[in-house]
């Protein structure tokens, strides 16, 4: 257990650092290598604000918690109030964005069945305050799983919609698990034609990869009937 909990506050203190240091160059940016200075004119790392701080020992809390039993169901409770207290007291904080994805498989995989109504209104938040975050990535792969799981296509169709439309409209490189789980949603809420058309981007665009083959396959099977 006690090793399990150093790896994860390892993992955190990894965000934390990400987020504190300079911004990586920009797109097209030449890299440089950077000119060697003596000892005396190193510069350290950006120290960490105090949202950081108090977000990293409220982290550090649900930890001990989580260690604390063997029936996690038990704390459940007080590990989303401090996941909550994350996320409204320390907004600008990088475990504040984290807390959304924690909260969020919390709803769908703790609860039983799971809590949609939940996950979805903390999704709305933090697509709202964070829409540039790489954490989304997660978030979505994590409700599409569930959605898939629980054959929620309805709830799936609408995650994954916009993946398929930004693709249409911007050219944007879809993921391939969300836009096979598109298909896949359409398909099993009778839309066949427009499963069919996600099937094809999926198929086209990744044909070496699982879900490449099995769109293959949905369009045989969709071509013979």
């Amino acid at each position: 257990m006690k090793k399990n909990r150093w790896h994860s506050l390892f993992l955190v203190l990894t965000v934390v650092l990400t987020y504190s240091c300079a911004a990586a160059p920009k797109k097209g940016e030449t890299e440089r290598i950077a000119e060697i200075k003596p000892p005396a004119e190193t510069k350290l790392a950006p120290a960490h604000t105090e949202e950081e701080t108090k977000s990293l020992e409220l982290f550090t809390n649900i930890l001990d918690l989580i260690e604390s039993t063997d029936n996690r169901k038990s704390v459940l409770p007080k590990i989303e109030g401090l996941y909550e207290n994350i996320i409204r007291q320390y907004p600008d904080a990088p475990l504040a964005q984290e807390s959304y994805w924690k909260l969020i498989t919390i709803y769908v995989e703790d609860y039983s069945p799971p809590a949609y109504d939940k996950a979805e209104i903390k999704y709305n938040e933090f697509l709202k305050k964070y829409p540039q975050s790489y954490i989304k990535g997660f978030i979505d792969d994590t409700l599409g799983d569930s959605y898939y799981k629980h054959t929620n296509w309805n709830g799936l169709l609408k995650l994954t919609s916009p993946v398929y439309n930004d693709y249409l409209e911007n050219g944007k490189q879809p993921k391939p698990s969300m836009m096979f789980m598109y298909s896949e949603a359409n398909y099993n809420l009778g839309y066949i034609e427009e499963a069919g058309k996600g099937y094809e981007i999926v198929s086209e665009l990744f044909p070496k990869l699982a879900v490449g083959i099995k769109s293959k396959q949905m369009l045989e099977k969709i071509g013979s009937k």
